[in-house]
């Protein structure tokens, strides 16, 4: 079995139950998970130990495809030839005398994940796996044993495995880290160098950086997300908000399944700046119409904006009737679209991003996913959010220069 290295420790002595590690190439991701799987990982004098192989723990290894599963075979073998411990090949399997066991398994067969309780799992380069494979099969595999999950992964773009690195901070059970090649004393500076001319910067940086570098033919660029103070925690004192206001791109579906549906709240500050905030969840129209009231009503704006259309009006007048049912007042606002989506969003966005003017909160699910969001445009799978902010910007200028008109 191999030695932890000194920079894998503070990862396995860490206490979280989910942890995300985002790492270059020959980092030493399988040796980590070895580690973990066989002997657990966290505090090991307390409540903060997650069990491995052999303290009875049944774990899944689950790698993308059959040829990386058979690395991964080759390398528990090792690990266990000198143990007389045998290995099931029929199962991909090898159990330990204290009840434990290690069983390796492929995503490109998601079915064979489902239905078996787990003290924990290994995610093997799971940001070239689809998320359906952790949200539909291996995160409620975990849940009435309480399991533990390890994602050892370079990242692919801003995928989904970027959304889980943002949890850290937002879910007190998530930890990730954001682990470079040049961490492993192993590998001489001068690989490194070399590797840089080889593959180039972007590639590099994703590769043996650990960065969640830009998708091409996305919108924005990644520089409009790293100012110092693009994140904020608290928003600004009410003397210095001019007004506030919230954007809806709502979901058209009839059940919680359908797309996602964006609320954005934003506050326009004396010196122009803009604080967001976002709530974003799929949403049936009850459920948008009771949202929208509350986040209203604990928001306080100035008037929220929907687009003009016979979808929107119905959940107007939805949202209208609830509020006076709770002798609630509300101002909604109608925005009629008539340029393309993708033209009017960059128009808007744009200069607020270009020059620092956006800034969202700190420790927010639905900030860091329209963010998320924001960085796939126009390319990524959602733009509700995006779409939202943009109606929400232009209601501000509406307010400011009195042309707001309501719906």
């Amino acid at each position: 079995m191999p030695l932890p290295l000194p920079h894998q420790l503070p990862i396995l002595r860490d206490r979280h139950r989910h942890k995300r590690v985002i790492c270059g190439r020959r980092w030493g991701k399988t040796g980590a998970g070895l580690i973990a799987a066989i002997l657990g990982h966290g505090d090991p004098t307390g409540p903060g130990h997650w069990k491995g192989m052999i303290d009875g723990g049944n774990l899944f290894w689950v790698a993308p495809t059959f040829a990386q599963s058979k690395k991964i075979e080759r390398d528990i073998m090792q690990a266990f030839a000198a143990s007389g411990l045998p290995y099931l090949k029929s199962e991909g399997r090898i159990a330990h005398p204290s009840g434990g066991s290690i069983t390796i398994k492929t995503a490109a067969a998601p079915v064979s994940l489902r239905g078996e309780g787990l003290d924990g799992m290994i995610g093997d380069e799971f940001a070239f796996v689809r998320k359906e494979v952790w949200t539909d099969a291996l995160r409620p595999a975990l849940s009435d044993r309480r399991g533990w999950s390890m994602f050892l992964t370079t990242p692919n773009g801003p995928n989904w495995i970027k959304d889980q690195h943002d949890l850290d901070g937002v879910d007190p059970t998530y930890k990730s880290w954001q682990c470079p090649t040049s961490d492993n004393r192993l590998i001489d500076q001068a690989e490194l160098d070399s590797a840089l001319l080889d593959l180039g910067q972007a590639s590099f940086d994703q590769e043996y950086r650990a960065q969640f570098v830009d998708i091409s033919g996305a919108e924005f660029s990644g520089l409009y997300f790293q100012t110092p103070d693009f994140w904020f925690d608290e928003w600004p004192d009410d003397s210095n908000i001019r007004f506030r206001v919230i954007g809806l791109d709502p979901s058209k579906g009839k059940n919680d399944r359908s797309d996602y549906s964006a609320f954005v709240m934003l506050a326009l500050t004396d010196n122009g700046q803009i604080y967001v905030d976002a709530d974003i969840e799929r949403c049936d129209v009850r459920k948008i119409t009771e949202k929208a009231f509350d986040l209203c009503a604990l928001f306080e704006p100035n008037g929220m904006i929907v687009e003009t259309n016979q979808f929107q009006e119905l959940l107007r007048c939805n949202i209208e009737d609830l509020a006076k049912k709770r002798n609630r007042s509300l101002q909604i606002f109608g925005k009629t679209h008539t340029e393309n989506k993708r033209t009017r969003i960059r128009r808007t966005l744009t200069p607020f991003l270009s020059r620092g003017e956006l800034h969202f909160k700190s420790h927010s699910r639905g900030a860091k996913l329209l963010v998320s969001q924001l960085k796939d445009f126009p390319i990524g799978a959602y733009d509700d959010g995006p779409d939202a902010l943009e109606m929400g910007i232009s209601l501000l200028a509406d307010l400011l220069h009195g042309n707001a008109k309501q719906a």
